[in-house]
């Protein structure tokens, strides 16, 4: 599968999670985090109650036991006592999901805020658990606060000694000497380059530069908050430049540098894929880089401390243990965010300077901001067909059900039928009075038509002002206005138009850059809000788009739509594509058609895409601290590794924990393998198919319970969002962070403890 496909298959997912699925996401994690949260409360109560009171006073203060926490757990249980309840009894759950079907994709379902009665009693027993296992936690963070974050000018004083204290430290004479050698033949490769005359070459070495100025003055700055008052900035600092004389840092550095180098100097492929395969290439590169070697300094920090007795050192002043873990926390991830900011820096920089062909920066050399409607499959009303339904697409039998087919023919009634109940106002006063409406249709072939020749499609734009409705048979494949007046004066001025000389049904004329021609379709599609394109050849899977006269936005967003006969408001917008040629088959998905709304840089968009690629180096760096407060280095290495791998698999996991999957769970899928049975054979009643689906249910309960300690790493990703060109909405990277923030906030609770209870004094 080329990369263009595989990025294409990954847009069709639906739109990452916004603004809107916010309340869901906090409803989810007050479910789920509660949940650990009510059982890591049981855990410690009952260590807190089988310590001795022999025991020494440092053991009592390390499992402190306040009201506030036995009342907030006593509510919690109340609350979970209560669901329990409801469970038995069979009130207040959620509405049952449909059974999956053979060959369906199991989707994830957005997060949505439920108002039945359990997930609302799981919401706030949740919330009294995390209220009472974080009161702890809380106090001791408000205190680290007030120790540690502080605007008084003192640490800017420190910070010019401390800049030449860290000069003096790493710039040795031998790596001064070697670093002046090295500026002094940069600076001459750039004169060399200016002389000569190779423009391409001495932008290169002018973004270089830029890029290492930028890291330097980051540094310098992350330097400067290093010296804040506090233990927290201390340990960050320390922990900063121990990874930096890392020997392991310089290796990674050396090993991958040379991959950051755009694919196609090396590699020749389909023009329109070049920018889509570097992008994707580089991506992989960068977060293989950052993510192997964020994991392996931040999981050796805290057990090479306390296994080479540094750390006796440090909890005998007065810091708290989790000042401790915070240290090491904002210690790696300023140093790797500097990494990421120098590599992604230097690879941006090579790629915008690299010849791009003509067709990539068509298809892809941009960030489109797309505005989507929703898709239907329509043909002659459903009561006339054979099976007397309506038509819902023709399934071509590909594994995953992605997308649904057109027949081709002239006489053909089948509709693909893009929906936009509401639009934005600016697309009416779109620069040019025109509005581009970009597609990516699949061609499934019947025969094998002319070689180098696509399909050619109808396209036909109607707003609520005309609406459209289902031919019926006797009415052959055209589909029919509704109001016929209205049709009667839209073609009577169109002839009008004629005899002035002004054909605008001639695609040819009527091109936005003949403007006496293209202000009379404007005015034609302002006044009756129905546009029409015929005969626009179309070529499988490739980027193509048409371009809509804005007067037929301003009509659309003219009065309110009336109802249809279901009662249901009419959209705005309704676009009805027609597969015209003869043996052919048109596919779509309701991504495949959007109208453009606006269009921002490559470079812009590539650097939104890598906030992805920062939070998940948050998650790495915050898993494997926080398992470090417990375990040995290469222990949390491993199950840091484990941890975050299995997260590129939730949506299989998602299939498990819902009993979803095609075939069945574990213990069902084995039997039919073992028996030589196809999945989708249907089940024998007896005792030990009971027993099988009774394993399936019970696995899939333990998934349920486990499947959000693993972070979704794919809903960090956007390569694909920019290797397609689309633009990443500053939306989905706000929902980004917060979802960072709150899958880390358990385990800082969770290594807060642990960290807490173990004994290292000396």
């Amino acid at each position: 599968m080329t990369s263009a496909l595989f990025g294409i298959l990954q847009l069709d997912q639906g739109e990452p999670f916004g603004y809107a699925q916010v309340p869901g996401l906090l409803q989810a994690w007050l479910q789920d985090a509660g949940g650990f949260a009510a059982v890591g409360l049981i855990a410690y109560l009952l260590y807190a109650l089988s310590t001795p009171t022999d025991k020494s006073q440092s053991e009592k203060i390390r499992v402190p036991v306040s009201r506030w926490m036995l009342l907030m757990g006593g509510i919690s249980l109340v609350c979970y006592a209560g669901l329990l309840g409801l469970i038995i009894m069979g009130k207040g759950a959620l509405p049952p999901k449909p059974p999956l079907q053979a060959g369906d994709l199991a989707k994830l379902d957005p997060p949505t805020w439920h108002k039945e009665l359990q997930p609302l009693l799981l919401t706030v027993a949740g919330l009294f658990a995390l209220l009472a296992i974080g009161e702890p936690f809380a106090r001791d963070v408000w205190t680290i606060l007030r120790r540690n974050v502080s605007f008084g000018s003192s640490g800017a004083r420190r910070f010019a000694r401390s800049v030449a204290a860290a000069g003096a430290d790493l710039l040795t004479p031998g790596r001064l000497t070697v670093v002046v050698a090295g500026l002094v033949l940069y600076a001459a490769f750039g004169a060399l380059l200016y002389a000569v005359g190779v423009p391409k070459l001495l932008d290169i070495w002018t973004g270089v530069l830029l890029v290492g100025v930028g890291v330097l003055v980051c540094a310098l700055f992350l330097l400067l908050m290093f010296e804040a008052e506090g233990p927290v900035w201390a340990i960050a600092k320390l922990s900063f430049k121990e990874a930096v004389r890392s020997q392991v840092l310089w290796l990674f550095l050396i090993v991958f540098l040379p991959f950051l180098f755009p694919l196609q100097w090396f590699y020749t492929g389909k023009a329109a894929d070049e920018l889509r395969t570097t992008t994707v290439f580089v991506t992989l590169v960068l977060s293989l880089l950052t993510l192997i070697l964020a994991v392996l300094l931040s999981s050796m920090g805290i057990p090479n401390d306390i296994k080479n007795l540094n750390i006796f050192t440090v909890v005998s002043k007065p810091v708290l243990r989790f000042e401790i873990v915070l240290g090491r926390f904002f210690g790696y991830l300023a140093l790797m965010t500097l990494v990421l900011l120098g590599l992604t820096g230097v690879s941006l920089v090579l790629v915008m300077n690299t010849s791009i062909s003509d067709k990539a920066k068509e298809e892809t050399y941009k960030a489109r901001m797309p505005y989507r409607g929703h898709l239907e499959f329509r043909s002659i009303v459903g009561a006339e067909r054979s099976d007397r339904k309506e038509f819902t697409g023709t399934n071509v039998g590909r594994e995953f059900d992605y997308r649904r087919y057109i027949a081709g023919s002239g006489e053909s009634p089948q509709r693909a039928i893009w929906r936009f109940p509401d639009l934005p106002s600016d697309l009416a006063r779109a620069a040019g009075d025109r509005v581009p409406v970009e597609f990516t249709f699949d061609i499934y072939r019947m025969t094998k038509g002319e070689q180098n020749k696509g399909v050619f499609v109808k396209f036909q734009f109607a707003t609520h002002n005309a609406p459209l409705r289902q031919p019926s048979r006797a009415e052959g494949a055209e589909w029919q206005w509704v109001l016929k007046d209205r049709e009667r004066e839209y073609r009577k001025r169109i002839e009008e138009y004629k005899a002035q000389g002004i054909d605008v049904l001639n695609l040819a004329a009527a091109r936005p850059d003949n403007k006496p021609v293209w202000d009379k379709v404007n005015q034609l599609t302002e006044e009756f809000g129905f546009y029409e394109i015929g005969g626009k050849e179309v070529f499988d899977y490739q980027v193509m788009g048409v371009e809509v006269p804005a007067g037929l936005f301003r009509n659309a967003l003219r009065g309110d739509p009336v109802k249809d006969a279901a009662g249901n408001p009419l959209p705005r917008l309704s676009v009805f594509v027609k597969c015209e040629s003869e043996g052919q088959l048109l596919g779509a998905a309701e991504p495949d058609l959007y109208l453009l709304q606006n269009q921002m840089p490559y470079w812009y968009n590539y650097l939104k895409g890598m906030v992805g690629l920062w939070c998940r180096l948050c998650i790495v760096i915050g898993l494997a601290v926080a398992i470090s407060t417990y375990m040995s280095g290469v222990l949390t290495l491993l199950v840091t590794c484990f941890i975050f791998i299995v997260g590129f698999f939730t949506q299989h996991l998602n299939e498990l924990a819902n009993n979803r999957s095609t075939g069945g769970g574990p213990f069902q899928s084995m039997s039919q393998l073992v028996k030589a049975e196809q999945p989708t054979a249907p089940l024998a009643d007896s005792a030990s198919t009971r027993a099988l689906l009774f394993g399936d249910k019970s696995w899939a309960w333990v998934i349920r319970r486990v499947q959000n300690m693993i972070p979704d790493v794919d809903s960090f990703s956007w390569s694909h969002f920019v290797s397609e060109g689309f633009n990443v909405n500053t939306e989905y990277l706000v929902v980004n962070l917060l979802v960072t923030l709150g899958y880390l906030l358990p385990w800082a609770v969770f290594g807060y403890y642990l960290m807490k209870s173990r004994e290292v004094a000396a």
